[in-house]
């Protein structure tokens, strides 16, 4: 189960403009090649941000270019939702993950066609005394935090059960 092609990008602006147009920073959507977007600033707005993601296809079309094209790529991008604004951030922060060496690959294993089907249970199956645990032995939320941290509770809960 190699891990998924990610491109994960922080955005920062002097202030949330999107919300003077009424808008929440949440974008989903297949019409940019850069997303899903997600607002990220504080409840006071003493600053805006913004962080998304070139996800699968599109990380791998990106992922070779120059940091330069991909942040043009990725204000153009925002621009088609939210203005020209969106063009003059204040700071952008981006990490190929395919390129990270510590992780080689994006926030979510992926499996090839009907492996999780046939063999996903026997991912969370004890083998002796070993027992399983990580986000992607998880049976919601794989791939994420939270995924990790159900996984380790049910691991505890199964062993717990053995005394």
């Amino acid at each position: 189960m190699p891990l998924g092609c990610v491109i994960k990008v922080h955005i920062a602006y002097a202030r949330p403009f999107w919300r003077d147009q009424g808008f929440t920073g949440l974008v989903l959507s297949d019409l940019t090649e850069f997303g899903p977007l997600f607002h990220h600033s504080p409840r006071d707005a003493s600053h805006g941000g913004l962080v998304g993601f070139f996800d699968g296809g599109p990380a791998q079309r990106w992922a070779d270019r120059p940091a330069s094209e991909r942040r043009a790529k990725v204000l153009q991008d925002i621009a088609a939702y939210f203005g020209d604004t969106a063009r003059t951030p204040v700071d952008y922060l981006e990490e190929v993950w395919t390129r990270a060496p510590l992780h080689r690959g994006g926030y979510v294993s992926v499996s090839g066609p009907g492996v999780m089907t046939a063999f996903g249970p026997a991912l969370r199956d004890p083998v002796g005394r070993i027992y399983w645990a990580g986000t992607e032995t998880a049976e919601a939320w794989v791939g994420y935090i939270d995924g990790a941290i159900r996984s380790g509770e049910r691991a505890a809960r199964d062993l717990s059960a053995l005394t």
